[in-house]
């Protein structure tokens, strides 16, 4: 049993590196079009919100806003690209340019095809959070060299809402249903997971209802890798981020297969 667990794992990783490749070699093809939206973007929202807006803000546990908020952007900015490539980039591919119904002319599966999605949103969102990260250390927001580590786990964070973006892919109607997933979930979701504030602030029953949001443990674990904060709570946080990423990627590939198979 075990030997076919791990060889439906490898198949399903090889095929979705497969789609991977693909995705990625159109991005390279197009990246002048697209690597404003990756980097310049959450520059922009850094610098505005953080130092802009942090100017009238006081210091919170002795940082300053700038400092805080940082770590919430990288987060967010992750969730936000590895979302939007999986949701209206995926379903593009699915439907107007029916690039999934020629991959199904190959040996690959429609697990295949959302699990390198995933990966591929996961790419983007590490991309983000690298630039980033890059424009804390230069305005020196930036307290740890354990910061490094938020590349990692800002893949991780893509691949959790990379995997519940492709749910909403795999069972959506028409391209514009999509937006109901952005204004009923994601951006609340970016509002109230401690990205701007700490959650201490809300009332205790919205901030017991915000941890179970993913976006939530996200922000924290990236913020106390950035300042050097290390705590036992990481674990609990990696392990809810990793949870929603492999229940979503279970259930986005049975309703893709659904979806795809007639």
């Amino acid at each position: 049993m075990s030997t076919l667990v791990e060889s439906f794992q490898t198949t399903r990783v090889w095929g979705g590196f497969r789609v991977w490749q693909r995705n990625r070699d159109a991005f390279v093809r197009a990246w002048k079009l697209e690597i404003g939206g990756l980097a310049i973007e959450p520059f922009i929202m850094l610098i505005a919100v953080g130092f802009g807006l942090g100017s009238y803000v006081q210091q919170i546990d002795g940082r300053s806003y700038a400092e805080f908020l940082a770590p919430g952007v990288l987060a967010s900015y992750a969730m936000f690209h590895a979302t939007f490539d999986s949701t209206y980039g995926s379903y593009l591919r699915m439907e107007t340019h029916h690039v999934y119904d020629a991959m199904l002319y190959t040996p690959l599966e429609p697990a295949d095809i959302v699990m390198g999605e995933v990966m591929w949103g996961a790419t983007r969102g590490a991309i983000s959070a690298m630039a980033v990260l890059s424009v804390a250390t230069i305005f020196g927001l930036v307290g740890s060299p354990m910061a490094i580590l938020a590349i990692p786990f800002a893949y991780l964070i893509g691949l959790a809402f990379g995997a519940i973006a492709m749910v909403v892919t795999s069972t959506a109607n028409t391209i514009g249903s999509i937006n109901n997933f952005f204004t009923l979930f994601i951006l609340p979701m970016f509002w109230a997971s401690g990205v701007f504030f700490p959650l201490e602030r809300l009332p205790e029953i919205v901030q017991k209802l915000a941890w179970i949001l993913p976006l939530t443990p996200a922000a924290a674990m990236v913020r106390g890798l950035v300042s050097g904060d290390l705590s036992w709570w990481m674990l609990a946080w990696t392990a809810e981020v990793a949870a929603y990423f492999i229940a979503a990627l279970l259930l986005a590939s049975w309703f893709m297969r659904r979806r795809l198979i007639k």
